[in-house]
């Protein structure tokens, strides 16, 4: 009889919020290597079986944990942020309702962790506020006493988080070969959660604005002359910009900015009109080019880069040792509503099915910024 590697005690069950599912030689499994014909392993292994294979627990195990790991990635790359961050998918409303006034009432909703892990709360449920405060004092958690004297009010985060049990044990059938372990072997695991709090956490980064940023410094006048030949910028400010931004985007993989600019006739020493304008439109060359790329690269959707095993659920206020207030955090995942986020991406998709223009990746470029709020008109802009 086969042994079993299957983990029969409690304490062996995997950790939640470690296994992200997306590293590479770490948690995620084993680093891509190159096999014949151009293959390269590095996904999940799914098992398959065929008539008179001896099955054990393991290749049972393993079909388990391919079908949830494929549930988790889904989870990810749906609801985590790029910063590893879950979200609250629906739900979870917080209010006062309860009788006891250092207690909250968590309404039913759903939440996914930065893992993927589905956190369902079927059940609207009652939270000891000062309870979980007190724990987390307890063990070394840096925020203010949740029961001083009445005076200024403190405010505390109230997380979700995954956990999981294992649960029904059964007693192994023994052949008396002295291989079968001893005593129950648990048979389910039984997911659930449970409530605990923390101080504030800072506000999820924005990577959009970041990036946006990155590639098109924050000059949004700069842009805007772009778009007419007229205030079109000269040879002596685009290319000291051209040149800043390509030293900032070295993830962007065009060479043909950079050789432009090499091969523009150095500047002259006299006023000469010929030589002035074939730096001027050499540069605007490079412009596009380098334009042209940088939007593109927009199409990328960043992946989650964590696995943040905690889910904000609200932000709680005390004063003394009673609840004042209680804000319901709510989706604090993408920068823009979704179906904002996919109204632009599909305008951007579009834009590169055919032929566009440098004015028309200017003015996407430009509403795009308006979009998001990231590089706002200036009062002398309009």
């Amino acid at each position: 009889m086969t042994t079993s590697k299957t983990p029969t005690t409690p304490g062996a069950a995997r950790q939640p919020g470690h296994d992200c599912g997306c590293g590479c030689g770490g948690a995620g499994g084993p680093a891509p290597h190159d096999h014949a014909g151009g293959f390269r392993a590095g996904g999940p292994v799914r098992p398959v079986f065929f008539a008179g294979q001896l099955l054990t627990e393991d290749d049972l195990g393993q079909l388990t944990t391919w079908i949830t790991g494929r549930v988790r990635t889904h989870n990810r790359l749906r609801h985590v942020s790029p910063d590893g961050l879950g979200a609250v998918v629906c739900g979870l409303a917080v209010g006062c309702d309860s009788c006891a006034r250092g207690e909250v009432r968590v309404g039913e909703g759903h939440a996914v962790d930065g893992s993927g892990n589905d956190i369902p709360v079927v059940c609207a449920e009652d939270v000891d506020v000062v309870k979980l405060v007190r724990e987390f004092r307890a063990a070394g958690g840096g925020c203010p006493e949740p029961c001083p004297p009445p005076g200024p009010e403190r405010t505390y985060a109230l997380f979700l988080r995954y956990d999981e049990e294992f649960a029904e044990p059964v007693a192994p059938y023994d052949p008396g070969d002295g291989c079968t372990p001893a005593g129950c072997v648990p048979t389910r695991i039984r997911e659930g959660h449970r409530f605990v709090v923390g101080c504030v956490p800072d506000p999820p980064s924005d990577h959009l604005c970041a990036t946006l940023r990155r590639r098109f410094d924050d000059d949004r006048a700069f842009l805007e002359a772009c778009r007419d030949e007229a205030t079109r910028p000269p040879a002596s400010i685009l290319t000291p910009w051209l040149l800043a931004r390509l030293d900032a985007n070295g993830d962007l993989c065009d060479r043909a900015p950079g050789e432009i600019l090499g091969g523009l006739p150095p500047k002259s020493s006299g006023n000469d009109p010929y030589l002035n304008r074939l730096r001027k439109d050499g540069a605007w060359e490079a412009f596009a080019a380098y334009l042209r790329t940088a939007v593109r690269s927009l199409l990328v959707v960043p992946g989650p880069g964590g696995c943040e095993p905690l889910v904000l659920v609200a932000e709680v206020t005390l004063d003394g040792c009673d609840v004042v207030r209680a804000v319901p955090a709510g989706r604090r995942g993408p920068h823009l509503p979704d179906p904002e986020e996919q109204r632009w991406r599909g305008r951007l998709a579009r834009l590169f099915e055919g032929e566009v223009s440098t004015t028309g990746l200017l003015e996407f470029l430009l509403d795009l910024l308006d979009v998001t709020g990231c590089l706002p008109r200036r009062p002398t802009d309009t």
